[in-house]
């Protein structure tokens, strides 16, 4: 009889992260998914940052030799899906910044090791010069976290009203709703469903 792989989320600090966030995010993320998954852990040890994921032109890390690194070490393991949290500001490719990034494991028959990556720099008031507020903070982080994990289940960018809108700016994620439009919630509700 083979034993059933639980669908646990983990957390993975990359550097220097406030353990207060990822503790809301844990709790958040449960909430987000309570249906869908076994649980939310975050992993104990930091991957730490190399000089060789910064950028030193742009003064920002690289998120996908990050997003590669963190795929590398979480390979073997078979974990479900893996999220990254940097508070470090990051960009991809020919976008100047961004606020996350994900990889869908390779083959979509093949149910774990999805891998995704967020930024909370930019997602606080203090980066644009203005008063905190920990509440917006943590509905943004939560945001841009259901949106990556999003893509490791398979879906793409929505032009619903949905929590899979892409976001150009930071005001992009505060107007698109905290959660999946009637189409995404069926595709995800389809992804797992084929997990069984």
């Amino acid at each position: 009889m083979l034993l059933k792989m639980k669908k646990i989320i983990y957390l993975q600090k990359i550097g220097e992260v406030d353990k207060f966030t990822l503790k809301k995010l844990k709790k958040d993320l449960k909430w987000a998914f309570k249906e869908l998954i076994d649980s939310v852990e975050i992993l104990p040890d930091a991957l730490p940052l190399a000089d060789s994921d910064y950028d030193l032109l742009r003064r920002q890390y690289n998120a996908s030799s990050i997003l590669n690194k963190l795929k590398k070490q979480i390979y073997k393991k078979q974990y479900f899906r893996t999220l990254g949290v940097i508070d470090n500001d990051i960009f991809s490719g020919f976008l100047n910044f961004v606020f996350g990034v994900a990889k869908l494991p390779r083959n979509q028959s093949k149910k774990f090791s999805g891998v995704a990556l967020i930024s909370i720099t930019r997602l606080r008031e203090k980066f644009y010069r203005r008063p905190e507020n920990k509440a917006l903070f943590e509905l943004r982080v939560l945001k841009e976290a259901v949106h990556e994990l999003g893509h490791t289940f398979g879906l793409k960018h929505c032009g619903n009203d949905c929590i899979m809108q892409f976001s150009n700016c930071l005001a992009d994620t505060d107007e698109k709703s905290a959660k999946y439009c009637q189409s995404c919630s069926e595709k995800l509700g389809q992804f797992f469903k084929n997990l069984e």
